[in-house]
């Protein structure tokens, strides 16, 4: 790949890192961790889970200390939980989307020899400088 195609999909890369960022570093509140329900019996053997009709109940699993916590919400998961919940899967999956763009800089920067690195190397609007690529 030439130098100027190069530069041209590192600039896209880097617009697209720096998007997910300013999202990513001014977050909403959120609570880390999964949602999931449960079913079970209870072992009464008069009781409707008795004919196959478990009784339900939300939980939150999160990893604490190593180890996964389940933590008991109910039989009914309210709104704010689960809010919560989605902005922090959604805030996850843009740390992952940084990471791959990361990689994929990295990954342009060392396909291309030194010489044409060096003639891709600019400076941002707000006097960052990147790195040789």
């Amino acid at each position: 790949m030439d130098s100027s195609k190069l530069r041209q999909k590192i600039w896209l890369l880097d617009e697209q890192r720096r998007n997910l960022l300013r999202q990513v570093l001014r977050p909403f509140p959120m609570v880390s961790g999964s949602l999931f329900q449960m079913r079970r019996q209870c072992g009464n053997p008069r009781c409707k889970c008795a004919r196959g009709e478990l009784h339900a109940s939300w939980y939150l699993s999160r990893h604490w200390e190593g180890k996964t916590k389940l933590t008991y919400i109910g039989r009914v998961v309210p709104d704010w939980l689960q809010k919560r919940v989605g902005r922090y899967q959604i805030h996850q999956k843009r740390l992952a989307a940084i990471r791959k763009i990361d990689a994929e800089i990295s990954r342009g920067s060392t396909s291309c020899g030194m010489k044409k690195c060096r003639a891709l190397r600019r400076y941002r609007g707000n006097g960052n400088e990147l790195a040789y690529l």
